[in-house]
């Protein structure tokens, strides 16, 4: 029997983690300027050129998820105790906290439950958010996340049966993302897209292939220096068309075809997460301790910061009033994001790091490892 070697840690993929959860903060904390300031002013274009551009947030955090399963588990025997291992965990740390954020926002959204008129109106309810995703308006990610984990040990068994298929991946991921895209455009038309799978294979099915192939694509790309041009201009097209789109719709009342806003979003997205990943590795071997510290921690801490932020920006903005001052309203916006990094970190890393039980609420406690981020680091 072959030996399986150990592989090292993907230290780099905080970074990029780090980097995934600033952008979905940015989102989330910039999305009421689109429908509260006048479409022509140019903060109006500022805000909306920055909202979509951080659109990349939740695609990358999709991507990655499959990158480091198949990174960990593709080249390890697949044995009964390795599936049934993987989904006890996928069960304690993922599903878990998603049952428990999942009342928590329809907790709030049903005015702390006293909407309901008896247990059975609230459990009604409460089964079709969570079957869905949609009990707030960011836990859909988890959802697909579930969903992909209930594919991922059949994946595994058909790709370590069949590996020449491992490298057409990434195209697949495509044909089959734009068939369930075209054929719910044309035919099913079923509104909810964003809590279906389908939707987002071809950044499941990249992140396959490049956690397959992970150490071989970082050894090549160390010398590939046109690559990363060529990455970075298709990366600078893809958010300049996709920030045009938006600008022309909501500010000269343009509109395109529904499936061409999806195409700049994948593309804008895709190229994203592909740039990330890249630069990521340079990161991690040049920057300062000072600055890389903290941004491995924000990728350490991601997944709870993403899951408990909204509750920051529902109050915030249910008592702080920017009134009709610029001054306030850009502090309002600053307050926002920062507010909801820090606080919901500080939160995070409390529970995670001081209390037992903490991984019931945010997850499994990632493993930091400050000697290699030291040697990493070094030039």
């Amino acid at each position: 029997m072959s030996r399986i070697m150990k592989k090292p840690p993907l230290e780099e993929i905080f970074v990029v983690r780090a980097i995934a959860i600033l952008a979905v903060l940015m989102v989330h904390s910039t999305s009421v300027t689109v429908v509260t300031l006048e479409p022509d002013s140019s903060s109006f274009a500022f805000y909306n050129a920055l909202n979509t551009l951080s659109r990349f947030g939740t695609p990358t955090f999709i991507l990655l998820s499959s990158l480091v399963l198949f990174y960990s588990y593709y080249h390890r025997p697949l044995t009964g105790e390795l599936v049934k291992r993987f989904y006890t965990n996928r069960l304690l740390y993922i599903l878990l906290p998603y049952l428990i954020f999942s009342v928590l926002y329809n907790g709030i959204r049903s005015d702390y439950f006293q909407n309901y008129e008896s247990f059975a109106d609230f459990w009604s309810t409460f089964s079709e958010q969570l079957m869905l995703g949609n009990a707030y308006t960011h836990l859909y990610f988890v959802f697909i996340s579930i969903q992909f984990y209930l594919m991922f040990p059949l994946m595994l068994m058909l790709l370590k049966k069949w590996p020449a298929v491992t490298k057409h991946l990434i195209w697949l991921g495509f044909v089959i993302q734009w068939a369930y895209v075209i054929y719910n455009n044309l035919v099913w038309k079923y509104p909810n897209t964003g809590s279906i799978s389908l939707s987002y294979m071809s950044y499941y099915l990249t992140g396959a292939f490049i956690g397959i192939y992970y150490m071989e694509i970082k050894a090549w790309l160390k010398s590939r220096h046109f690559w990363g041009a060529l990455l970075t201009a298709a990366w600078v097209a893809a958010v300049g068309i996709h920030i045009y789109m938006w600008h022309a719709t909501r500010v000269w009342g343009e509109s395109f075809d529904s499936r061409l806003y999806t195409l700049a979003w994948n593309m804008h997205t895709i190229f994203t997460a592909a740039l990330l990943l890249y630069v990521s590795v340079f990161i991690v071997r040049r920057s300062p301790q000072w600055l890389l510290k903290p941004v491995m921690l924000i990728g350490y801490l991601s997944f709870g910061i993403y899951l408990i932020h909204p509750l920051y920006l529902f109050y915030f903005r249910q008592y702080v009033d920017p009134g009709g001052n610029m001054l306030f309203y850009h502090l309002f916006i600053a307050g926002s994001f920062l507010g909801a990094l820090i606080i919901s970190g500080v939160i995070v890393y409390l529970v995670l790091y001081k209390v037992k039980w903490g991984w019931m609420i945010f997850g499994a406690r990632p493993r930091t490892n400050q000697r290699q981020i030291q040697k990493s680091s070094t030039p």
